[in-house]
């Protein structure tokens, strides 16, 4: 057998389905196998594959054992004289496989081979090709200088960025997402290193291959996607943590000890600088809205405060209003962010909403306040006012900005093209239509010469119509066009910066984003869930009871059923690994956001004889459409002793 393709998944049903399309079609010329390693997803991978691609070879696992003893089961079944690790969030062209077979078998000394990876949206992926992480390129790029000056011979050493993309060259490190290797290579320098769980095992594999005498190549004369990240979050902390982690077993592996040390050292710098930097995004990320509507806010009660203090010929100069303001704005303030005012996408009601709910506090607030310290109800109402006025004005301007957060549209309204025939057409506007996501334009482009009645026009004229209608999403029906028109399609189009998706039945799927039918009645409502609002509500929630229950204990432990269960899920709550309400488990689906394991849930006396899956699942999402903290004090009411279930 000429070639061994094998693909370790975990938890990417959609992108492993077309990905194994992508590469079915790229061995046809081929004696080739395909061999994919199920890490115990939950996503209905196994179903899909045995169902789609009954004659593929499957290793199915209980567990999550990693990517690099994931691919060594896989090698070891392989019978290929080529073995391809592939990612199953990666497309491939028809000739990838054929061009990649043909290149190794004319350079008897590359022991592997990597290929030209763009991502999503058609940007080149510098992790195509790679030189060896030595203390000074690792340096270069934990700090940012490779990014900075890319093409520098001294700064890209981690890239090789100074190496034209579009040539062929001998590397060091090959991508794991694409590695095609000499199987002969392979029995001589042994397969990867599992001390490796995630991350590292590439370069690690890629060096002892050079080590053994063999040389890397990297060929960009085909061109893959790969959604890079889909089943790892890149940008997350604990993607910095395992990556740089990976990168330290590397150097102590194969490194003097001097050079691991330094190395060590760099990397543990490295870890806190990022660490610092994740934090810091994280708390502007959230907070500077509601900063920079605190400082509008104060600065309207300040000039209410004058302003009404001159008209009305009153002084205002009490001892505490250097307090009553900021108290006011943060009372404000406040309303605003537990509205959802501060969610993306933005919306016009959250604002209203807070605004007014604000108000009412602060003239309650106000009516508490001891005679001596009501200076004037006036002023509260007009600094409300100003306040709501500046709130939509700096909204309003920030929205004129490229990728603004804050335009009024719902980021699922967009101006969309359909690439593929009339029956491509119907099936994204039904899928569209199902899930209530709502298009500006919608229009068809044929993929052939033929114009069907409605189109805007043929294949030829693609680039005209996203540029003179404006088009800011391409769907293109993979079964009318190919993978291979798709990528190159992908690479030509990067400079428009629209988002492709490709069509593949009953869902869409394209960078960080699937969109498909839902088998449940209310599935579609959950594409206009605030996670946001809701994660904030439910642990506001669930803090407030647990302190309810904790002042009441010495009544509710004479009418819990589970005394012992019952403090135990106070202290889960309180420390956030449990929630008071979550979710019937009967009705769990991948689509519904991420709610922490409920002591309680919502149809906690149903009993459903059929269709108790369907049932239980609109349940949930009724739940979460809810008025979550009067829903949430009745279930715990009703429910009161079983709140010490386990």
């Amino acid at each position: 057998m000429k070639l061994s393709i094998v693909i370790v998944n975990y938890n990417v049903r959609y992108f492993l389905e077309n990905c194994l399309h992508s590469v079915v079609n790229a061995i046809k010329d081929l004696d080739a196998e395909i061999i994919v390693v199920d890490n115990a997803s939950k996503d209905e991978s196994s179903t899909m594959m045995k169902e789609l691609f009954p004659n593929i070879r499957y290793i199915f696992l209980n567990e999550n054992i990693g990517f690099s003893r994931g691919n060594n089961l896989g090698i070891k079944e392989a019978k290929g004289e080529y073995v391809l690790l592939l990612n199953p969030d990666t497309l491939i062209q028809d000739n990838t496989l054929t061009k990649c077979v043909d290149f190794l078998d004319q350079n008897i000394n590359t022991g592997g081979l990597g290929v030209k990876m763009i991502d999503g949206y058609g940007k080149f992926l510098p992790e195509s090709k790679r030189g060896l992480p030595t203390p000074e390129a690792a340096f270069y790029k934990i700090f940012g200088l490779s990014r900075l000056i890319p093409k520098s011979r001294q700064f890209g050493q981690y890239h090789l960025g100074f190496l034209d993309k579009d040539e062929i060259h001998e590397v060091d490190i090959l991508s794991g997402a694409f590695m095609m290797m000499r199987r002969k290579a392979l029995d001589e320098v042994g397969l990867l290193d599992e001390t490796f769980f995630m991350y590292g095992e590439d370069i690690d594999l890629s060096y002892r291959i050079t080590q053994g005498g063999y040389v890397n190549h990297y060929f960009p004369k085909t061109t893959i996607i790969h959604y890079k990240g889909e089943s790892t979050k890149k940008g997350s902390l604990n993607y910095v943590l395992v990556f740089y982690r990976a990168m330290v077993i590397f150097a102590r592996k194969h490194f003097d000890a001097n050079q691991a040390s330094l190395f060590n050292l760099l990397i543990n710098l490295a870890i806190y600088f990022r660490a610092f930097l994740a934090l810091l995004w994280r708390l502007i990320g959230r907070l500077w809205q509601l900063l920079i509507d605190f400082a509008i806010i104060y600065i309207s009660f300040s000039f209410a405060t004058y302003f009404y203090g001159d008209i009305a010929n009153k002084d205002f100069a009490l001892p505490l209003i250097s307090v009553l303001l900021p108290i006011y704005s943060l009372t404000l303030s406040a309303s605003l962010f537990f509205s959802g005012a501060h969610d993306l996408p933005f919306k016009i009601h959250r604002l209203i909403r807070g605004w007014f709910v604000g108000t009412l506090l602060l003239l309650a607030l106000y009516s508490l306040l001891p005679e001596e310290f009501r200076f004037s109800r006036a002023v509260v109402l007009i600094g409300s006012a100003i306040a709501i006025i500046l709130g939509f004005t700096w909204r309003f301007i920030a929205s004129v900005l490229p990728n603004s957060p804050f335009r009024v549209n719902n980021r699922m309204i967009k101006r969309r093209l359909v690439l593929g025939d009339q029956n491509s057409f119907n099936t994204v506007q039904n899928i569209l239509d199902t899930t209530e996501i709502t298009n500006e334009f919608l229009a068809g482009i044929s993929v052939d010469s033929k114009k069907p009645s409605g189109f805007l026009g043929t294949i030829d004229q693609l680039h005209v119509a996203i540029s003179d209608f404006r088009i800011d999403e391409l769907i293109i029906d993979h079964r009318a066009t190919g993978f291979s028109r798709i990528i190159r399609l992908v690479e030509k189009l990067k400079s428009y910066e629209i988002e492709v998706k490709i069509l593949n039945n009953d869902w869409l799927v394209g960078p960080n984003q699937i969109i498909r039918q839902h088998r449940f009645k209310l599935g579609n409502k959950l594409f206009e869930i605030n996670l946001r609002s809701i994660q904030r509500k439910k642990r506001i929630n669930d803090l407030l009871f647990s302190l309810i229950l904790l002042l009441i204990s010495p009544l509710a432990f004479m009418l819990i059923d589970n005394k012992a269960g019952f403090f135990k899920n106070i202290a889960h709550v309180l420390f956030g690994k449990k929630t008071w309400v979550g979710y019937d488990k009967r009705g769990l689906d991948p689509l519904l956001p991420v709610l922490k394991p409920g002591v309680l849930h919502e149809n906690m006396e149903s009993i459903w004889p059929q269709d108790q899956e369907g049932q239980a699942f609109n349940a949930n999402v009724k739940y979460l459409y809810s008025n979550m903290i009067f829903r949430d004090a009745q279930l715990i009411s009703r429910h009161f002793q079983n709140l010490g279930k386990q």
